[in-house]
């Protein structure tokens, strides 16, 4: 599956509309490289103080990764688990298909 995400900087304010999100930095070679893939029903609410930001800024974080989603909790849940088990990135838990 192909999902299409905006990159903004990480102190973007996001109005409140839901979907999912990537805390990501750049590797050596100038690929996005994901640290934390996260969902969420109010971008706005759930980003603001986000207790995964520090972690993902220490791992090399610069920008967030956003993609708007209208279509449920469930839609965005299956998207996020897609994202984690094909990237595993080191501020998520780890997903075994």
């Amino acid at each position: 599956m192909v999902y299409l995400y905006e990159v903004f900087p990480l102190d973007t304010e996001f109005r409140p509309l839901p979907g999912n999100y990537i805390y990501a930095g750049r590797a050596e070679t100038g690929e996005w490289v994901p640290l934390y893939i996260g969902q969420t029903r109010d971008m706005h609410q759930r980003l603001e103080g986000h207790e995964k930001l520090q972690p993902a800024i220490a791992n090399g974080a610069t920008h967030i990764h956003m993609h708007f989603d209208q279509k449920g909790q469930a839609t965005r849940c299956s998207e996020e688990r897609d994202l984690i088990v094909r990237w595993q990135p080191v501020c998520n838990e780890p997903v075994v298909t």
